[in-house]
């Protein structure tokens, strides 16, 4: 496998998605040109916004583009009301002065550092993964199998951006919609789990603190990369700045990034998030 620019796997997972019939809102994707184009948007129905995004009331908007001139063609010409609350996804930042550029021109504010959360793209660029039982674990009376339905609500609340109702929903969405997987105690109490969303990043990765240091994480993460594979995904996930441990386990996974693949979660007019 070779690197992949990011925007262009979850363009390709999103349209595989959404032809499958697995996303049942409506998209609207816009391009620069056609038929050869070479910047591609796509958005949701705001209506599904409380489902898809990190806060309610903002729309989810995701670009991929070949070069910056296309990128200023698409920014200008969307449809995309560029006034109202955005999150950008993983939004390359090979191409923030072009947005900045874009939102000055418009008269509108610059995101702010504490509105922006950068991230590293990771992928699992090999075509098989090690067994399962390779991972270095303190006991065998565990059990890895997808999450269930029921565990929407754990799951959210231990998601940094998490605990409401929305993201709830949004959880309850993608573990039964896509891939999962979850480390089982003898109990069959999950202690650590991972899921893959819609646009076909892994995320939400978790393991309970009492659990820690037992090797579930990667014995999760194996079970899912596996499944991955076998369905014809890349598997690739984004590690905030912040989040060293995170960077540590994917590394010894397999996974690799490079200053290529930075990117930032962006959200825009963030003082009408809370008042759209």
């Amino acid at each position: 496998m070779t690197w992949r620019p990011i925007p262009k796997q979850m363009l390709y997972c999103t349209v595989r998605h959404y032809l499958d019939g697995k996303i049942p809102w409506k998209i609207t994707f816009e391009v620069d040109r056609w038929p050869d184009y070479t910047a591609v948007l796509w958005t949701h129905d705001k209506e599904e916004t409380s489902v898809l995004a990190f806060e309610e009331g903002s729309s989810a908007v995701f670009l991929h583009w070949t070069s910056e001139d296309c990128l200023r063609q698409l920014l200008i010409s969307t449809s995309v009301d560029w006034t109202r609350p955005v999150l950008l996804v993983a939004f390359p930042l090979s191409g923030l002065s072009i947005l900045r550029e874009h939102l000055e021109n418009q008269g509108l504010p610059l995101p702010a550092a504490e509105d922006m959360f950068p991230c590293d793209t990771a992928y699992y660029l090999h075509k098989t993964c090690p067994s399962l039982e390779k991972v270095d674990r303190t006991d065998d009376k565990v059990t890895v199998a997808p999450l269930q339905p029921e565990h929407s609500h754990l799951v959210s609340s231990t998601w940094r951006h998490g605990g409401t109702p929305e993201s709830e929903e949004r959880t309850h969405y993608h573990i039964t919609t896509f891939p999962s997987a979850c480390v089982y105690d003898q109990d069959g109490n999950p202690v650590s789990w991972i899921l893959l969303n819609y646009y076909g990043s892994q995320g939400l990765g978790y393991t309970l603190p009492d659990n820690r240091g037992r090797g579930y994480f990667q014995l999760a993460s194996k079970y899912l990369i596996s499944t991955c594979l076998q369905k014809g995904y890349l598997p690739f996930l984004f590690i905030e700045d912040y989040n060293e441990p995170s960077r540590i386990i994917h590394r010894k996974l397999g996974y690799s990034w490079n200053e290529a693949g930075r990117c930032a979660y962006i959200r825009l007019n963030k003082n009408k998030f809370k008042s759209s």
